[in-house]
This record gives structure tokens, C-alpha cells and sequence, in this order.
């Protein structure tokens, strides 16, 4: 077997195979938290706690989810495990095209969590009732539509 490992390397096996590797959610979502924290102007650093340093907002974490799961989305790794790590907890809804921006105290006293998992309707409520609560807390503190 021949050492194959160097960032050459690697550089090239990213590019032969960019498209098989998107297909991973936790490959995707490393690339939309380190692109998400470009895009705002962040300092990406992936720390516990939190992914990025913003120079107004402070620490943001970011979660990316895209697909549906019994009419809810949700993000993992999102409860009592990151209090204190982060001041803005941006969600990214990679199926509604959506991004929302809670800041830590609001997530903590307002929204409800299932151990370290956070859900909502993946329709917003317009065909449903599920998880109304976090549903109204993620549309009140929506960044884009």
C-alpha cells in the first residue's frame, strides 16, 4: 500500500469525489458550517461549543439539517451539552432553504429539547401542529426565507 494521504493528495481525492462524499450529512454539514461562518464574516473555529467567532455576534454554533423525520426537522447535539459554549445558536434548514439565529439564553429558557436533539415542523405549521412552541421560536428569530 502506497502513502496516499498528503493534503495533495487529499486535495485531489476531494475533487474526484466531492459528489459521493456530499451524499455523508456530517461531511455536508462541516462544509456549511465552515462556508456559513465565511459568509458572515466569522472567524471559523470549531471549538466545543461552538463553530465559529463573529465580531459583533460573539460565538455562534451553527446546525445544519436536511431531511424530515416524521413531519419534523431537527438538529442533534443541541442541549445541555453546548450550554455555556455559544451566545447565538444559528439552525440551518437545508430543506426549507431557511436560517434562523436564537440567541443562547432564548434557547435555553424557551425552547423545549428531547435529551440533546431540538425539533420543529418541517412545514412551519402550515400543514401541521406539530412542535408548535420551538416552531414559534425558530420563526421569530429567522435571519433569511
Amino acid at each position: 500500500m502506497k502513502y496516499t494521504y498528503t493534503k495533495k493528495h487529499l486535495n485531489q481525492f476531494l475533487s474526484d469525489n466531492a459528489s459521493r462524499l456530499l451524499e455523508d450529512p456530517k461531511f455536508q454539514a462541516l462544509i456549511v458550517e465552515v462556508k456559513v461562518a465565511e459568509d458572515a464574516n466569522s472567524v471559523f473555529v470549531n471549538k466545543t461549543g461552538h463553530d465559529e467567532i463573529h465580531p459583533e455576534k460573539g460565538r455562534i454554533e451553527t446546525k445544519y439539517t436536511n431531511y424530515i423525520l416524521y413531519g419534523n426537522l431537527r438538529i442533534n447535539s443541541a442541549g445541555e451539552n453546548k450550554k455555556g459554549g455559544f451566545d447565538i445558536l444559528r439552525i440551518i434548514d437545508g430543506v426549507n432553504e431557511r436560517i434562523f439565529e436564537i440567541p443562547h439564553d432564548v434557547y435555553y429558557s424557551q425552547g423545549k429539547r428531547y435529551g440533546n436533539e431540538f425539533k420543529w415542523s418541517s412545514s412551519y405549521n402550515k400543514n401541521d401542529k406539530i412542535q408548535i412552541n420551538n416552531t414559534n421560536l425558530l420563526l421569530k428569530y429567522e435571519v433569511t426565507k
